[in-house]
C-alpha cells in the first residue's frame, strides 16, 4: 500500500491564509463543512462584511471554492456556498517560515476552535454521550529524545486519523456522526519558572 500523502497547503499560501484570525477561523470552518459567509459570520460572531472579505481572499488563494449559489427570498438574494479545497496542515517547516505574529494567529485560531468545539458539545450534551470517548491529560517528564518520540507518536496518530476519514468517505455510509479530535503537545514551564513569573 503506498504511503498516504499528508494534506498540505504550500507555505506562502499558509502564511497568507493565517495572516488574520478571522480568515483562519473561516478556513477551518469551511474545511469541516460547506457554509455561506453569513453562516460563518454567525458562528464566529464577526460582522458579515468582514467575513465576506476574508472569504474572497481565501478563494483567491485557492484555499476554498464556490460549491453552489442558493437563491433565497423568492430569488431576490443569492447566497454563495463555499467549502475548503484542502485540509490546512502546518508542518514544522511551514511553521518555521511564519512570522511570530502569524504563528500566534495559527495557535490562537486552533485553540479557539478547540474551545468552541468543546463548549458547543458540552451545551448540546454530546460531549459525554458516549462512554468510550477519550479525555486525558498526561503530564510527562522527558529528555530531548523522549520529546521527539512523543512528537513522532502524535504525528503518526494524526496520519491514522486522516486515513480513517478517507476510509469512511470511501464507504459512503448512510449514517455518520461528527467527531472532533484535539491533539496538543507543549512544553510546560517548570515549577521554578512558574514561581518566578508570579
Amino acid at each position: 500500500m503506498p504511503a498516504r500523502e499528508t494534506p498540505a497547503l504550500v507555505s506562502q499560501v499558509l502564511a497568507s491564509a493565517s495572516a488574520h484570525p478571522t480568515r483562519l477561523r473561516t478556513l477551518m470552518i469551511l474545511t469541516e463543512r460547506e457554509a455561506t459567509p453569513r453562516e460563518v459570520a454567525e458562528e464566529i460572531g464577526e460582522p458579515l462584511n468582514n467575513v465576506a472579505y476574508h472569504v474572497k481572499v481565501l478563494k483567491r488563494l485557492g484555499c476554498i471554492e464556490l460549491v453552489r449559489v442558493n437563491q433565497t427570498q423568492g430569488g431576490r438574494v443569492a447566497e454563495h456556498v463555499y467549502r475548503g479545497t484542502e485540509r490546512p496542515y502546518w508542518t514544522e517547516s511551514d511553521l518555521g517560515e511564519l512570522s511570530d505574529a502569524d504563528k500566534l494567529n495559527v495557535i490562537v485560531g486552533i485553540m479557539r476552535h478547540i474551545s468552541d468545539d468543546i463548549a458547543m458539545a458540552m451545551t448540546a450534551g454530546t460531549f459525554y454521550e458516549h462512554d468510550d470517548n477519550h479525555l486525558s491529560r498526561t503530564p510527562l517528564v522527558v529528555d530531548e529524545e523522549g520529546w521527539d518520540e512523543v512528537t513522532e507518536l502524535l504525528d503518526d496518530a494524526l496520519e491514522r486519523l486522516l486515513a480513517i476519514q478517507e476510509r469512511v468517505a470511501d464507504r459512503e455510509a448512510a449514517e455518520t456522526k461528527t467527531t472532533k479530535v484535539a491533539i496538543i503537545q507543549f512544553e510546560s514551564p517548570s515549577a521554578t519558572k512558574r514561581q518566578a513569573s508570579r
